[in-house]
């Protein structure tokens, strides 16, 4: 089946042309062919379709799939990477997949497939709720994240056809989250790439003053650095080491980074080049290493063995910096082939090519533990937004080592506490944690730890969580237990608070129905079918959840009527004026019932009604007959003439009103302007004394506030 996109012709075919050479390389003829119609569907279903700039939309798949395939991946992640958005974005159903490609290619798009908005009550949860399927759908199949990750790389390349506002948040979101990512499974070279075209639309101006300052740099650095290589060329052959030789420019926002981690300016930022000597053999890393120093002075400090303790990625190699000529430092990347594999591209290393050397092993555990903690921080976690927030803290790139008293490595954030190393060790352990000892000395909860710490804890059964913990923690899968626990604590106090609350409100809408679990059952399946009975009492007990509002479902008052309050009906209940607007009864009022029992009142126009959410908010009519007293605000503009105020101040106690404050504005010497806090009734009787005062001849102006 051909298509015809008009003047872009020439460039669909020649991305597709660059997909199935790629593919060509590595696939047999029948996957081939499993490609081609992947590619058929998509160019079919997109085909009405076009991006921002312009372009047919069939090329963002194409070259999502491109970089996939030149990722060596096989013909399953290929053709969900071509078809990625269909589901998504054209009438075509993951069903429809299913029945075309099979159930294996059905779930990987699926996976990468965005829930409907229309369930969510914001943008934000609807986000939060999608990481959370893409991450969970990850941890039970790695291929997932890496269609995402060359999906989130190619619209990062397209990224200028935005709108400036559309492009700093999604590279924000790319910064914050995917840029991570692919640090935390070893993709390298996507992390760079990643990270470069963020800080690109972040701070654009920053990058093009640094990208000058490089490619100057460059010219007077790079006859140095060759001259160095030349002599360790050198020392190595003469020693009998085979050596490989690469170096390339370090990317601008690693750069950056670099400038603001040393707190530094560019001159001072000697590595503008990354140089690896890729070697044979673990012993040849070594003994290059000695070659080396026998040659160039290292700097103190600056020698990292990675090879003895990987990174949490996987990584391994040795790093050291040396004092090369003219007192400019290099630093030195020394590594086996199966380190460089590993280090450049992560998790498609070893989870394709199932190798067995250790290098790939390690990476294989690393990331299978990460994996293991995400579903971990899930299981503790009550929303997506709390799940969202965990992750991000998960994703710290900066790690410290840590030791237990047996000497296994224990890998965590760095300022990581007792408390992180206890909740790492077990939940129960972090649970019950009473006291620590560093290096063998007993220390407080909240000591920062440091790299090569020997950490033992001791627990005590009548030990638990407090929240003054989630001060102390600061690793994700801490915090996540902490909160967890803490929550767990309160959860059935909650859902009995919430139908205490939601009988409250019956009985001040004057009902005598007093309802239980059974009957809330029938209220939840018909107006909150996505929350069990107890989510939806526990929603209501810590105050997301209108209590008021679900009392008027109860009693099938429709939403925009206002439903009727007695005061004398609410013995249970405080009533709340928020203070800016100063609601009355009588008036249009909406009203929201808080976790503690208490009923805050707003108008209308309240500037808190945003804040709040109008889901939170019931419209409501309270009717005062207890004769509680309520505050109302006035603005008179009075003539500045002798009595004025006597009698002003008279006409209000005749209303039977008390003056709670008066403040005088303005004087002039022909009118005085007042705004006075009253305690009255209702509207009525603001109204009232209103009408009396501008019948008066000296009040010019009156208005209720």
């Amino acid at each position: 089946m051909n298509f015809d996109y008009g003047s872009y012709q020439a460039l669909v075919e020649e991305k597709k042309d660059a997909l199935f050479i790629s593919i060509k390389r590595n696939l047999s003829n029948k996957e081939v062919e499993t490609i081609k119609l992947a590619y058929e569907v998509a160019s079919y279903s997109h085909f009405s379709q076009k991006r921002k700039s312009g372009e047919p939309y069939i090329t963002h798949p194409l070259e999502v799939a491109t970089i996939v395939a030149d990722w060596n991946l096989d013909v399953a992640t290929i053709a969900s990477s071509l078809l990625h958005d269909v589901v998504e974005d054209t009438s075509v159903s993951r069903d429809d997949i299913e029945q075309i490609f099979g159930l294996e290619i059905a779930e990987l798009v699926d996976s990468v497939t965005k829930l409907e908005k229309i369930n969510f009550e914001t943008e934000e949860m609807a986000h939060a709720e999608y990481f959370r399927k893409v991450v969970l759908a990850m941890a039970k199949d790695i291929r997932v994240i890496l269609i995402k990750l060359a999906d989130r790389l190619h619209n990062m390349l397209t990224l200028a056809s935005m709108s400036p506002l559309k492009r700093h948040k999604i590279a924000l979101e790319t910064m914050e989250i995917y840029v991570p990512i692919a640090n935390k499974i070893g993709l390298h070279r996507v992390h760079l790439e990643l990270a470069d075209e963020s800080f690109k639309h972040l701070y654009p101006f920053r990058y093009k003053v640094l990208q000058k300052s490089v490619t100057t740099a460059q010219k007077n650095r790079r006859p140095i650095l060759e001259s160095i290589l030349h002599n360790i060329r050198g020392g190595l052959k003469s020693n009998g080491i085979e050596a490989n030789f690469v170096y390339r420019q370090r990317a601008i926002y690693n750069l950056y980074r670099r400038m603001v981690r040393r707190n530094q300016g560019f001159a001072r930022i000697y590595d503008i080049f990354e140089v690896k000597i890729i070697v044979n053999t673990i012993r040849d890393c070594y003994l290059t290493l000695g070659v080396i120093h026998s040659l160039y002075q290292p700097l103190p400090g600056k020698f990292k063995d990675y090879i003895a303790i990987p990174k949490s990625n996987g990584y391994q190699s040795l790093h050291s910096t040396l004092m090369g000529p003219q007192g400019i430092p290099l630093q030195i990347h020394i590594r086996t082939h199966a380190m460089e594999d590993v280090a450049e591209n992560g998790i498609i290393s070893h989870w394709l090519k199932h190798k067995n050397d250790d290098a790939f092993f390690s990476a294989n555990q690393r990331t299978a533990n990460w994996i293991d903690n995400i579903l971990d921080i899930q299981a503790s976690s009550f929303s997506a937004n709390d799940f969202l927030s965990s992750i991000k803290q998960d994703l710290s790139p900066i790690d410290m080592y840590v030791f237990t008293p047996k000497g296994k490595i224990i890998i965590l954030p760095r300022g990581s506490t007792p408390l992180d190393f206890a909740y790492f060790i077990h939940s129960d352990v972090g649970n019950h944690c009473s006291l620590a000892k560093i290096n063998n000395k007993f220390v407080k909860l909240n000591t920062k730890l440091q790299s090569g710490d020997i950490i033992e804890i001791v627990t005590n059964k009548d030990t638990e969580p407090s929240p003054e913990w989630l001060e102390i923690a600061i690793s994700a899968k801490a915090i996540s237990k902490i909160k967890q626990y803490l929550k767990e604590q309160k959860y059935d106090e909650d859902v009995s608070n919430g139908q205490k609350l939601i009988n409250y409100s019956l009985s001040a809408f004057g009902s005598s129905i007093v309802v239980n679990s059974t009957a809330l059952e029938i209220i939840t399946k018909k107006f909150y079918p996505r929350l069990t009975v107890a989510e939806l009492e526990h929603c209501v007990g810590v105050g997301s959840l209108s209590a008021l509002l679900i009392a008027k479902n109860i009693l099938n008052i429709p939403e925009d009527k206002d439903a009727q309050i007695k005061l004398s009906n609410c013995p249970n209940l405080s009533i709340i004026q928020d203070p800016n607007c100063l609601p009355l009864p009588n008036d249009k009022v909406f009203a929201k019932i808080s976790r503690n029992g208490e009923i805050s009142l707003h108008k209308l126009n309240c500037k808190q009604n945003k804040s709040i959410g109008l889901d939170n908010l019931t419209f409501v009519h309270i009717t005062n007959d207890i004769d509680r007293m309520f505050l109302s605000k006035i603005h008179v503009l009075l003539r500045n003439i002798p009595g004025t105020f006597t009698k002003f101040s008279g006409i209000i106690a005749e209303k039977n009103i008390n003056i709670i404050e008066l403040a005088q504005e303005v004087s002039t010497e022909d009118s005085a302007s007042v705004t006075v806090t009253l305690g009255v009734l209702n509207l009525n009787q603001i109204e009232d004394l209103r009408d009396s005062l501008c019948e008066v001849d000296f009040v010019e102006k009156v208005h209720l506030i």
